[in-house]
């Protein structure tokens, strides 16, 4: 491993921190690569190329790389766009992450989900309530479990559609400025002083 090999490992961890499953995967597989475990795949390549632009834009607006989006979604949201464009990468999730990058993803959405229902839901359960609840219900339980690139994977899957009019990236900072969310120290959002539990909630629309 040269020393900008390691370097690069280095500067990977951080994206770990942003507390995401299918993230913290791919970064480990880069570990595992670097130290010849296993060769690099296409998948890896893309992840890898996508997370240093990424990290490189970041660094050029003069924020470090261990920054985490919170409120200011929409920084975060076009640099991660501005870089999918670079490369030429589409909504597909399959273009940067492994199925077991992916798995892991749909496990934390889950957990994220029933922590804010307080009830045991199945990932059928999950679509069906991303695809049929409004977005701002959505996020005001779902940001309590999940960072805001975790709430995009999740939404570029079942309901693409939201983030391409800039309606998720816009109702979830909306959501601060209301007191319905509030920052944390960590990547996930805390309940604000207004928030209150949807009615898909109250009524455990989604129990398993």
């Amino acid at each position: 491993m040269t020393d900008r090999d390691k370097a690069e490992s280095e500067e990977m961890y951080a994206i770990a921190r942003s507390g995401s499953g299918a993230d913290s995967i791919m970064v480990q597989r880069l570990k595992d690569t670097l130290e010849g475990k296993f060769e690099m795949t296409d998948t890896d390549r893309r992840f890898y190329a996508h997370t240093l632009r990424v990290m490189e834009r970041l660094r050029a607006m003069g924020i470090p790389d261990d920054f985490i989006p919170k409120k200011n979604a929409s920084l975060w949201n076009d640099v991660h766009t501005a870089a999918l464009e670079d490369f030429k990468l589409g909504n597909d999730e399959r273009l940067r992450y492994t199925d077991e990058a992916i798995e892991a993803a749909k496990r934390q959405e889950i957990l994220a989900f029933e922590g804010g229902c307080g009830s045991k839901t199945s990932l059928a359960k999950l679509e069906q309530a991303i695809r049929n609840e409004s977005v701002r219900d959505l996020l005001s339980v779902l940001a309590i479990g999940l960072a805001f690139p975790s709430i995009d994977m999740l939404f570029g899957r079942y309901r693409f559609e939201v983030i391409a009019r800039g309606e998720l990236c816009k109702t979830y900072e909306e959501l601060f400025e209301e007191g319905i969310l509030a920052e944390g120290d960590l990547a996930m959002a805390l309940k604000g002083p207004h928030w209150k539990a949807p009615k898909f909630v109250t009524e455990k629309q989604y129990e398993r």
